[in-house]
C-alpha cells in the first residue's frame, strides 16, 4: 500500500475530513502501482493507524472507506477505469502491469503528485511533464471529437513558438485573414498566448467559421488558475476571425462534479478531465507509438519506484 496522502486527509472526529476525490486518486494509485489488490479492510486499518480516525471511531473509518469505494465505482461507471479493474464490495483488483497502459499510468501519477506534495518536490519536472501531457493529448484529441483535426500550437522545449508564428500557421489551417496590424494587440509576442492545442473540423470549402476549440493543457495542480486562458477575445483579434473561438481546458485529473460545473461557468469553457480523456482513448483504442511509449514509461519509472510506500 502507498502511505496515506499528505494532504486532503484531515483528522476526522465527528465527520469525514477526507476529500473523496483525493481518496479516489489514492485508491487508484494503490491498485495500479502497488496492487494488484486493495481491500476495504486495508484502508480502514490505515485510517486508524495514521490517526485520521481515532481507534474509538471505527464506524467513521468504515464510512470514509465506503465513500472511497463509491468514488472509484463512479469513475468506473463513467468510463475512467478500464475493464480489467474489478470492484467488489470489499476489494479493488487491478490486473496487469502499469506499463501496459502508460497513458492512464501517466495521468494517475500526475494526480499522485498533488496528494503527496512533499514527496513530489524531488520528482517535479514541470516543462517535461507538460510537454509529455500535451503530446498525449494531441494523440487523444481526434478521438474526443471524431473527425476533427488536432494541432499542437503551444510552446514546447523543442519548438518555441510565439504568437506571430502560431497566427501564421492558423491563417492557413482555419482560412482566416489574420490581423492586419498584429502588433496592435500584442503585449508579449514571445509567448504562445495560452494556446496549447487546437481541435477543429475542416471542410473542403476553404471557408472560415468552422467548428473549433482552443484548448489550454494544464498538467499541474494550478489548473484552476488557467480557466481563462486562452482568451477568446484576443485570439479573435489575432486571427481577424468572424467567430469567437470556443475555449476549453484539458487536465489529467478527475475533476469532481461541482468543481467542473463552476469552472465551466466562470471560464465559459469546455472541460476535458481524466475521465473524458481515458474514455475517448479507450473507445478509439488509442496507442502511443513505440518510441513515445518508451519515453513516457522511462519518465514514470523512477517516480513510481519512489512513491511513498508503507514499509
Amino acid at each position: 500500500m502507498l502511505k496515506i496522502p499528505e494532504v486532503k486527509f484531515g483528522y476526522s472526529a465527528n465527520q469525514s475530513n477526507v476529500d473523496p476525490n483525493a481518496m479516489g486518486d489514492w485508491l487508484e494509485a494503490c491498485a495500479l502501482f502497488d496492487g494488484p489488490d486493495v481491500t476495504k479492510g486495508d484502508v480502514i486499518d490505515m485510517l486508524l493507524e495514521y490517526q485520521i480516525c481515532s481507534d474509538e471511531n471505527q464506524d467513521l473509518a468504515h464510512l470514509i472507506a465506503e465513500e472511497g469505494w463509491e468514488e472509484i465505482s463512479k469513475r468506473k461507471r463513467w468510463g475512467g477505469l478500464p475493464d480489467h479493474v474489478d470492484i467488489t464490495v470489499n476489494r479493488i483488483s487491478s490486473q496487469g502491469n502499469w506499463q501496459d497502459d502508460p497513458i492512464r499510468s501517466f495521468f494517475v501519477l500526475l494526480s499522485a503528485l498533488r496528494i503527496y506534495p512533499d514527496w513530489a518536490k524531488d520528482f517535479q519536472a514541470y516543462s517535461v511533464q507538460g510537454d509529455l501531457f500535451e503530446r498525449i493529448v494531441e494523440v487523444i484529441c481526434p478521438h474526443l471529437l471524431p473527425g476533427w483535426i488536432a494541432y499542437r500550437a503551444g510552446w514546447s522545449p523543442d519548438d518555441t513558438k510565439n504568437i506571430p508564428e502560431i497566427v501564421g500557421e492558423l491563417v492557413n489551417r482555419l482560412y482566416v485573414p489574420g490581423a492586419a496590424d498584429l502588433d496592435r494587440w500584442l503585449l508579449n509576442a514571445g509567448n504562445d498566448g495560452g494556446l496549447d492545442m487546437i481541435c477543429y473540423r475542416s471542410f473542403g470549402d476553404e471557408r472560415e467559421a468552422m467548428p473549433l476549440f482552443f484548448l489550454q493543457c494544464a498538467s499541474g495542480k494550478n489548473w484552476r488558475d488557467k480557466i481563462h486562458t486562452p482568451n477568446p477575445n484576443l485570439w479573435q483579434k489575432f486571427l481577424d476571425s468572424a467567430v469567437l473561438p470556443s475555449t476549453g481546458i484539458v487536465a489529467p485529473f478527475v475533476i469532481d462534479d461541482k468543481e467542473l460545473r463552476i469552472a465551466a461557468l466562470i471560464g465559459q469553457i469546455v472541460v476535458f478531465d481524466r475521465i473524458r480523456l481515458l474514455s475517448a482513448a479507450r473507445d478509439g483504442d488509442v496507442q502511443l507509438d513505440d518510441g513515445f511509449r518508451d519515453e513516457v514509461i522511462d519518465w514514470l519509472q523512477p517516480r513510481i519506484d519512489g512513491l511513498p510506500r508503507v514499509t
